[in-house]
């Protein structure tokens, strides 16, 4: 998934949890970010309040192994290893458990939410990461596609004007803030897997088990590194089936977009053509994710294998492709994006 905050609903503020247990099972099993990925910049206060355990339990935690940087007397912490051991916690109260729990209430809905006409309205702005921009800045993001899935793109403007637009990407020139806004719509629809070569190949994967959590995109994209350590996000997930796919003869390819109603999270998934010649959409992450919503339908989780649902929205670049660039003085930068897509009312 993308590297997106979450803030749960109903503000912050820390609670104590007087119980460690939860959370050292959950460091136990937590996927530690590798040091050539860590990036430490979550400090001891906002740790605190993203966890919501108290002091004595993070205290606890740190002294059982969880990772931590100390700077100028500070502690500083990779704000994956954070969200992915708070979701693992069973704590009921960090953020991230309320937030994913929030972000996905709209599961418990039944089939007919998953397929019909959702109209939604779009503003992506993007910024450089250092304080000023410097000399001849240019920009980069992935073109949307929502066609892709039957939906279509109902009008949309760039900022500045007059953009250039290519096969898979919208370029930008001049200082920030840059972007794209606009409306478009969803559709979905109900298939199932007819092949049982590729059921078997999604049905093996899913045996397995792989823990979902977040972490950085170009570590995803590691994934026979990432899923030896048992673990599968969405990126990795998707590389991994498509080359099982095609390795059985099956036309496959991946895509990168985002997950609607989900605090608008980027998301990848897998499509492949089916033994009846139709294109079928697998996402065994959004299965995965169903996991952690609130009285899911019990019908989501297998639908996801082979529908098309409404929450899906494709750009026009593979599970691995850069969703933004950002060059300025001469070198490249990630900028900093911020991406909102609200559901319209009708």
């Amino acid at each position: 998934m993308s590297n997106a905050t979450v803030a749960a609903p109903g503000g912050a503020g820390a609670a104590t949890g007087p119980d460690p247990a939860g959370w050292l099972a959950a460091l136990a099993g937590l996927y530690a970010i590798p040091d050539d990925h860590r990036d430490a910049v979550v400090d001891r206060i906002a740790a605190l309040d993203m966890l919501r355990c108290g002091e004595p339990v993070l205290d606890e935690l740190i002294r059982a192994g969880l990772p931590v940087t100390e700077r100028a007397g500070t502690q500083f912490f990779d704000r994956y290893d954070l969200f992915n051991l708070a979701l693992a916690s069973g704590s009921g109260t960090s953020v991230p458990e309320r937030a994913i729990r929030y972000a996905l209430r709209w599961m418990h809905g039944g089939p007919e939410t998953w397929t019909q006409r959702l109209d939604w309205t779009f503003e992506i702005e993007l910024t450089c990461p250092l304080p000023a921009c410097l000399a001849d800045p240019v920009w980069s993001h992935a073109r949307l596609q929502p066609e892709a899935v039957d939906g279509e793109l109902l009008d949309w403007q760039t900022t500045p004007a007059g953009s250039e637009v290519s096969a898979d990407r919208v370029h930008f020139t001049g200082p920030a803030p840059v972007g794209l806004s606009g409306r478009l719509v969803t559709r979905g629809e109900l298939m199932t897997i007819r092949s049982p070569r590729l059921r078997a190949i999604v049905e093996g994967f899913l045996d397995a088990n792989y823990t979902w959590v977040r972490m950085p995109e170009r570590l995803q994209c590691e994934y026979e590194r990432v899923m030896a350590a048992g673990v599968g996000p969405c990126i990795s997930a998707s590389l991994f089936l498509q080359r099982e796919f095609e390795a059985a003869g099956y036309p496959a390819l991946t895509r990168r977009g985002w997950l609607l109603g989900m605090l608008d999270l980027a998301h990848s998934w897998v499509e492949v053509v089916d033994d009846d010649g139709v294109r079928k959409v697998i996402d065994p992450i959004f299965a995965r994710l169903v996991e952690h919503a609130d009285q899911p339908h019990p019908g989501l989780a297998v639908a996801v294998i082979g529908s098309r649902v409404n929450r899906l929205l494709p750009a026009a670049i593979p599970a691995d492709g850069r969703m933004v660039t950002h060059r300025c003085g001469g070198q490249d930068r990630l900028p900093d994006r911020r991406t909102v897509i609200r559901r319209r009312s009708t």
